[in-house]
């Protein structure tokens, strides 16, 4: 009797492209109920629902609704995280530049503000996230700021650890007014503005490793 060919194992849940379609259309649908509802206020039928799927299918690539929202959030800081281990520090100018692309994402920066907030608590299922997640970025940032004090370019009373705290709150508290006000607050400009006060030299000085 010919020898039976074993089946092929099942692909893990969103390994195969439909699969990486259907859990990205869930990550987008997350997106928009978080933005509305917070964390607490949604529920994965409703997001189900506006993916068209049913509520097992969804449980099927996220069991918990706590493991959807790490999946969102990890996905809106992609971009960042994949430079915070960049030699010499991530450049502000990335920095810089993202802030001008959330202009196109309020619902990104609405559930970035929300969830953030919330973490605060100890006991909040993004805590340890938001926790590691400041703590990396402001070390790759003080890194590339000490690029200008190594040059003698950041202002007097500064060290890379305080401009790059000082940068990334305002940041932070400036997307929020944004949220407020869309048409007056400027968050790049505001940034910008403000490393030029940090730093005694254009960035493009800073991004250069041979100057």
């Amino acid at each position: 009797m010919p020898k039976s060919v074993p089946k092929p194992a099942p692909s893990p849940a969103g390994r195969t492209p439909k699969g990486v379609a259907k859990r990205e259309a869930i990550l987008d649908a997350a997106l928009e109920v978080f933005g509305e509802v917070g964390l607490h206020g949604a529920s994965l039928r409703e997001i189900a629902g506006r993916v068209g799927v049913s509520h097992q299918s969804l449980m099927h690539y996220f069991p918990t609704k706590n493991e959807l929202l790490m999946a969102v959030l990890r996905r809106r800081d992609e971009r960042l995280r994949r430079h915070f281990d960049d030699e010499g520090g991530m450049s502000l100018t990335e920095l810089i530049s993202l802030a001008e692309d959330n202009v196109g994402m309020p619902g990104v920066i609405e559930l970035y503000n929300m969830a953030s907030a919330e973490a605060t608590n100890d006991e909040h299922p993004a805590h340890a996230y938001y926790a590691e997640f400041y703590e990396s970025i402001i070390a790759s940032n003080a890194r590339y700021l000490q690029r200008a004090a190594d040059r003698g370019l950041l202002r007097e009373g500064w060290t890379p650890e305080s401009a790059a705290r000082a940068i990334l709150g305002m940041m932070d508290g400036l997307q929020l007014q944004w949220l407020y006000d869309r048409d007056d607050v400027r968050v790049a400009e505001s940034l910008k503005l403000l490393v030029s006060a940090l730093i005694s030299a254009p960035l493009s000085e800073l991004d250069d490793p041979v100057k």
